[in-house]
């Protein structure tokens, strides 16, 4: 029964937090603050995260541990046309608008930049993986397996753009049209 309140105490942390990005800015947001939306005292926060850093990193491996989990479950879902063509709209679409995180990833990306090297390796070793099972996943879909790389490249930039784009307030591009502009047909 206590590792399960144990769990849940940790995950109601990261949920709190998550849902206090949702809301400010996340450099606005203090211990204090997240300890207030958990409903939980600092010193229960303490216990389970000694810094926000700690928090973070455990966000990031969560957030990219489920874009992760969310494709391998898209791709195997033998109803689904998982194409190149479709796979790489899926990919816009899933990786620059997954469940309204935009500020979440763009503040990921800038911790990452940040002088926190725990983070930044962190960080750099999750997008690698999330970069190479998408690179396996297009050669699984073309013929010139050589252009797998450049195009998981060419996606992984397009959804920070994307994400970019979409939180400076600009008109919501049109994945579809974009796809067909850098596949061959």
């Amino acid at each position: 029964m206590a590792a399960t309140l144990k769990t849940d105490t940790r995950q109601n942390i990261i949920n709190s937090t998550l849902e206090l990005i949702s809301q400010r800015d996340v450099n606005e947001i203090s211990l204090a603050d997240i300890a207030a939306a958990a409903h939980i005292t600092k010193g229960t926060l303490f216990y389970y995260f000694n810094t926000k850093e700690m928090i973070f990193e455990e966000i990031t491996v969560q957030y990219l541990s489920d874009l992760e989990n969310r494709f391998n479950e898209w791709v195997g879902n033998a109803d689904k046309d998982t194409s190149f063509p479709r796979l790489a709209k899926y990919i816009l679409d899933f990786g620059a608008r997954y469940d309204q995180r935009n500020k979440l990833h763009i503040y990921l990306v800038n911790k990452a930049l940040s002088d926190n090297k725990q983070l930044i390796s962190l960080f750099k070793e999750k997008y690698l993986a999330w970069r190479d099972m998408i690179k396996l996943t297009i050669a699984e879909r073309i013929d010139d397996k050589e252009k797998a790389e450049y195009y998981a490249d060419l996606l992984l930039v397009m959804v920070d753009g994307i994400i970019v784009q979409d939180l400076v307030g600009l008109p919501a591009l049109d994945t579809k049209t974009l796809v067909s502009l850098f596949i061959d047909k």
